[in-house]
């Protein structure tokens, strides 16, 4: 075992995180398996709710495979990133029907799942199976890029190969699971991406980052690029009842799958022809405040405006009975329409 190891072994003990929802003894290798992918892109604070209301309306991976696209993407949305979503989705099926509902526990079999990249296995298998494989997930590419000062952008695939080859020098042949959870605790806690707490870190005195002093460039920065700035007109139509206008979305591209208002490019023109094409009788009654919704490529600047659109039914949804999946900025917007009711829309 590596004194990399043993030091983060013996600082896990008394301060790794323990009590979060899906740790329990012994692991159940689903909670492990959905929280890991619900981990992939979104902070833990986040996670946590959003695990414990999926747990509830899916406690098993059979009633997971069993359940429609659309209670999954509902209990997802809010989340982002919902191809994770889908994938959970399609797993739980090949797990019911491949493996009859039994969770693989081999790594063989397990990176063969959607989703399931090289280090998510290494982390299911780690926590939930005590088996000794390495994970490289951002926290773990942070803490070691550090702790050895490895010069590149860590997607890169040179840098990337030594990050694996480190990863797996430490890994130790046992107490896999405190190891694998001790060391994503390191850069979630401790090595943080900003002003990282190296007073307080475990494996500080071996540091090579931390010995030259030179700790905010590691892991180096790939060049940044100006993220595009786009804008669109949400069109949010309400009928004489109050309730919304909503369609579900293509199952590709951004929010694929989602129920979403009708959008249109954010000119006097376009907005004109798409209310025209909706209801000839619809009317603008108001306009929100417009707002920024940012992606991973670019900026998305959304301008809701609130349409009575009298004499329809269909498709359209009561905001107070809403059982789906939305997107972020349409739930934001159907928050803002509280203050709003259908007499004021009718005026």
């Amino acid at each position: 075992m590596t004194s990399f190891a043993k030091d983060l072994l013996a600082w896990f003990q008394e301060h790794g995180r323990k009590g979060l929802p899906w740790q329990s003894s012994p692991p159940d290798i689903y909670h492990v398996w959905l929280s890991e992918i619900m981990l992939q892109q979104t902070q833990v604070n986040t996670v946590i709710d959003y695990f414990n209301n999926f747990i509830i309306n899916f406690p098993s991976v059979v009633e997971l495979a069993n359940a429609d696209e659309e209670e999954v993407l509902t209990s997802w949305a809010g989340l982002g990133y919902y191809s994770r979503a889908r994938n959970l989705h399609k797993s739980a099926k090949i797990i019911l029907s491949e493996y009859q509902g039994i969770f693989p526990t081999s790594y063989s079999e397990l990176i063969t799942l959607p989703g399931v990249g090289e280090s998510t296995a290494g982390a299911i298998l780690s926590l939930a199976c005590n088996q000794p494989r390495a994970i490289l997930d951002g926290n773990v590419k942070r803490a070691l890029s550090r702790y050895h000062r490895v010069a590149g952008y860590y997607s890169d695939s040179k840098t990337l190969k030594e990050l694996w080859r480190l990863a797996k020098y430490h890994t130790p042949s046992e107490q896999n699971a405190d190891y694998a959870q001790a060391i994503m605790d390191l850069g979630a806690t401790i090595c943080v991406h900003r002003n990282p707490l190296c007073s307080r870190c475990p494996v500080s005195r071996h540091c090579k980052a931390n010995l030259c002093n030179d700790q905010s460039s590691f892991p180096q920065k790939k060049i940044r690029t100006i993220r595009p700035e786009k804008s669109l007109a949400f069109l949010v139509y309400r009928n004489i009842k109050g309730h919304i206008y909503l369609a579900k979305r293509p199952n590709r591209g951004i929010w694929s799958g989602l129920w979403s208002f009708s959008e249109c490019e954010d000119n006097e023109t376009a907005i004109s022809a798409a209310i025209k094409e909706h209801n000839l009788e619809a009317s603008i009654v108001s306009l929100l405040p417009k707002f920024k919704h940012s992606f991973t490529h670019y900026h998305l600047w959304i301008r809701p405006i609130i349409i009575n659109s009298p004499g329809l039914e269909k498709d359209y949804h009561n905001i107070n009975k809403l059982g789906l999946g939305v997107p972020a900025p349409v739930k934001k917007i159907i928050s803002m329409l509280d203050s709003l009711n259908p007499a004021e829309s009718n005026e």
